[in-house]
């Protein structure tokens, strides 16, 4: 059993993410003690307690410790079963943090797994579902995963509600990411979303970042969309992602907030993905820790650039380490642009 302190370095629920599903992927169990002991309130929240349950069910693990308020869990994994799975955080617990442990342990099942999970879609310290289609699971799709995933409604601050649904196929293995430069940036794509907000509000939101990024010397081509089914919580949100030849995984985001300019919503969006596409990178701080898991599982070498070398992605490679045992090359400073080399261990889904 590998054991984990949940307290170290980034010390939040990440650490328990990828830990189980390392655990789940490998089949090997694990143990995670004082978690989320760098958080104000340690221990399970309703949004971990259900990404374990989850995991749990997929991969009829045993396990220990599932309840809120849980400083300490054992999971002990069988392997990963296709099928429908219907899932509930029950609060505005980011649905894009949940698919970010259930993903990978789904592509190791023997066949197509489909999710219907309820949220939300967009908020804060987390990327919302359209950063995670469009850029993080863009980068896993050149990887191998065959995935697809839809909104059927918005999920806001406070009350979530969001239905999203996700359909993801097993990979035999997982291909290494080369993601060094970024060529030309030949387009910024984007949605501006409003629900149960007057339209102009998202308007408002498109047309700020619209003005920043043409400013900045890039085409532009940002939809509106008000929310058709009727969200439980008012709000708003704009992400925005560049188009590249070759690929860059770059995207950034902003949520509305009561007495927050949509104009201001727009403009943060903006200025964050126009000052990672200057650092020069491929791939943005949030998909680079996103990364980490796959590449340490892939066969051969990965190698890319972020444009910002987070506390997220360093814990990330450290739990890679202590569960692959694979190499990390990291060029950069913390905080800072990086280089990240990987000579992944070539996991096999021995599922299919």
């Amino acid at each position: 059993m590998i054991e984990i302190d949940g307290s170290m370095m980034e010390g939040g629920g990440q650490i328990l993410r990828i830990a189980v599903t390392y655990s789940a992927v490998m089949g090997v169990p694990v143990r995670v003690y004082r978690i989320r002991g760098g958080r104000r309130r340690p221990g399970l929240r309703p949004q971990h307690l259900t990404t374990l349950k989850a995991v749990k069910e997929i991969c009829r693990a045993e396990a220990k410790g599932l309840v809120l308020d849980s400083t300490e869990i054992e999971f002990h994994p069988n392997h990963p079963c296709s099928g429908f799975y219907d899932l509930d955080i029950g609060t505005a617990g980011s649905i894009g943090l949940l698919l970010q442990c259930v993903a990978p342990v789904a592509s190791f099942s023997d066949s197509s797994t489909h999710l219907r999970i309820r949220g939300g879609t967009a908020v804060r310290w987390s990327p919302p579902i359209r950063i995670l289609e469009n850029v993080v699971w863009e980068a896993f799709r050149q990887m191998g995963l065959e995935c697809s995933i839809n909104i059927e409604r918005e999920g806001f601050y406070p009350r979530g509600g969001g239905i999203v649904k996700a359909a993801i196929k097993p990979v035999s293995e997982i291909r290494p990411l080369v993601s060094e430069s970024q060529g030309e940036i030949k387009l910024v794509r984007g949605t501006s979303v409003a629900g149960r907000l007057p339209r102009h509000v998202a308007e408002r939101q498109a047309s700020s970042a619209k003005a920043l990024v043409e400013e900045a010397g890039y085409k532009t081509d940002i939809s509106i969309k008000v929310a058709e089914t009727r969200p439980l919580s008012p709000g708003s949100e704009i992400s925005l992602w560049a188009l590249s030849q070759p690929k860059v995984f770059m995207g950034a985001s902003s949520l509305g907030e009561r007495g927050k300019p949509a104009e201001k919503v727009g403009a943060e969006a903006a200025r964050s993905l126009i000052g990672q596409l200057r650092s020069g990178a491929a791939v943005d701080m949030h998909t680079g820790d996103n990364l980490v898991l796959w590449c340490s599982l892939a066969e051969g070498e990965s190698v890319y650039t972020t444009s910002k070398l987070t506390m997220h992605t360093r814990t990330a490679i450290e739990l890679a380490k202590i569960f692959t045992g694979a190499n990390f090359e990291v060029e950069g400073e913390p905080e800072g642009v990086a280089r990240i080399r990987c000579a992944g261990v070539g996991l096999k889904n021995l599922n299919i």
